[in-house]
């Protein structure tokens, strides 16, 4: 009986040595991200050949192929019932020669986790092209005005006016009173003299220091008005025009030609008493011109 229990033992240890590394390995085997779990049953395989001192181990179980079935998680488990089995039989001495084949048992997912955080937000995109112009709007209803702000804007367009016609009164006793007794207006302008006597140069400077310049007469009116100036002082006076550009032709200090004229007969000549050049012009008593040497002296009608 001893023999037969010394014979017994070592076949149960070999068989219980076998499933631990049956179950090792199964554990290792197990798809990474498969689907099921794995169950053990009794299966007879044949031993290997051998040596004299060599101890059989039992075949890890292959691999089965995994059902695409569903996203659930696997377990590798050995159910209740199978390992029953396998301790009867290893209790009745048949533990060697056991394999493990494989079949899946289907677990539900597990709860979803926490949502985790807000990612940072993406880099702004490019700009959407323009869109197209909208329908205009409907035409809104005329608004009423206040009467009394019509009676202010009028108030101050009288009070606008009084002032405007105060102001040219003041200009109108100016000129007056710059004109008298030595002035005489046209339009815009006013003819001013002080009843100096110069050279043309000299003259010249004489009206450029009062911000004005030698009379320049551009119409028989403003002419008459220069001629009424030479009467009343009884000198002949210079004019601004001459031709020292160009002999001949006569202009005005801009270096513009002559908008009106009014020369004496045969005149201008360029002949002078003593054979100079004259290339100046002065007026009349009568109001006619004549060109006369610039060295001349004559008198001083200044334009404003």
């Amino acid at each position: 009986m001893m023999d037969e229990m010394g014979k017994k033992a070592p076949r149960e240890r070999r068989g219980i040595q076998g499933l631990q590394v049956c179950l090792d390995q199964l554990e290792e085997r197990a798809p990474q991200g498969g689907r099921g779990a794995w169950d053990l049953q009794a299966h007879q395989a044949p031993k290997e050949n051998l040596g004299p001192k060599e101890e059989w181990v039992p075949q890890a179980c292959p691999a089965p192929q995994a059902p695409q079935v569903s996203k659930e998680r696997e377990v590798p488990l050995v159910s209740p019932e199978s390992l029953e089995v396998l301790g009867r039989q290893l209790s009745n001495g048949h533990g060697d020669g056991l394999m493990f084949p494989c079949a899946y048992h289907h677990h539900p997912p597990g709860p979803g986790g926490a949502i985790g955080p807000q990612g940072p937000s993406g880099a702004m995109g490019p700009p959407g092209l323009k869109g197209d112009r909208g329908d205009p709007g409907e035409k809104g209803a005329k608004g009423e005005t206040s009467v009394l702000e019509v009676d202010t804007l009028r108030q101050r367009m009288r009070n606008l006016e009084g002032e405007v016609q105060r102001l040219q009164n003041i200009v109108t006793q100016y000129r007056k009173a710059v004109l008298f007794p030595d002035g005489q207006a046209v339009g815009e302008k006013i003819f001013k003299t002080a009843g100096a006597v110069k050279s043309y140069s000299d003259a010249e400077q004489l009206c450029r220091e009062a911000k004005g310049q030698l009379a320049s007469p551009r119409s028989s009116a403003e002419n008459e008005a220069v001629t009424q100036l030479v009467r009343a002082k009884n000198k002949h006076a210079y004019l601004s025009m001459n031709d020292i550009s160009k002999e001949g032709k006569f202009t005005y200090p801009t270096g513009g030609s002559l908008d009106y004229s009014n020369w004496a007969p045969g005149e201008p000549n360029n002949r002078a008493k003593d054979e100079g050049p004259e290339n100046c012009l002065e007026i009349y008593s009568d109001g006619n011109w004549n060109d006369i040497e610039c060295r001349e002296e004559r008198l001083v009608i200044c334009e404003f």
